[in-house]
């Protein structure tokens, strides 16, 4: 005795299968601002260095950065300035401003100071409940060459 299942029966059957499947896509509401989430003060927590010839070669450099107590960086996103508690310790100045490159999807920060822009590239999305910033500065050479990238973690404080 044979099993055979007919073609028309298999059909049927994916049909009924398929007709169970309904899209479950909820909405989870608006996306949450950026510019809300990148306004408050943030503590240096953490700073590497890396090679931009050898991605392999990172150093945690954060005991440079912090000797005589971890600076503090206060962004405003209403008037879009920023200022830091110490003088110039991270290579954009003590104060100045600032802007995102795309508002509502940001993936860089530039900030401005005495007219000299510094692009500050995001690691991660800045949002109220990310107690992290993240963004990467990359050094250059008289000639253009990249020499030095850091990564900068502020925590929020």
């Amino acid at each position: 005795m044979k099993n055979t299942i007919k073609l028309p029966a298999l059909g049927l059957m994916a049909l009924i299968a398929f007709a169970g499947c309904k899209d479950k896509t909820k909405e989870i509401g608006d996306p949450s601002s950026k510019l809300q989430g990148i306004n408050d003060v943030w503590v240096l927590e953490k700073v590497e260095q890396a090679d931009p010839s050898d991605a392999e070669f990172v150093i945690d450099v954060t005991p440079v950065f912090t000797e005589g107590g971890a600076p503090e960086l206060s962004i405003n996103s209403s008037n879009f300035t920023y200022r830091f508690n110490v003088d110039d310790p991270i290579f954009i100045g003590t104060s100045g401003t600032w802007n995102f490159d795309d508002i509502a999807f940001p993936t860089r920060i530039d900030a401005t100071h005495n007219g000299n822009t510094q692009p500050l590239k995001l690691l991660r999305t800045v949002r109220n409940v990310d107690q992290h910033l993240s963004f990467q500065l990359t050094r250059y050479c008289d000639g253009g060459t990249a020499s030095t990238i850091y990564h900068f973690t502020f925590k929020r404080k």
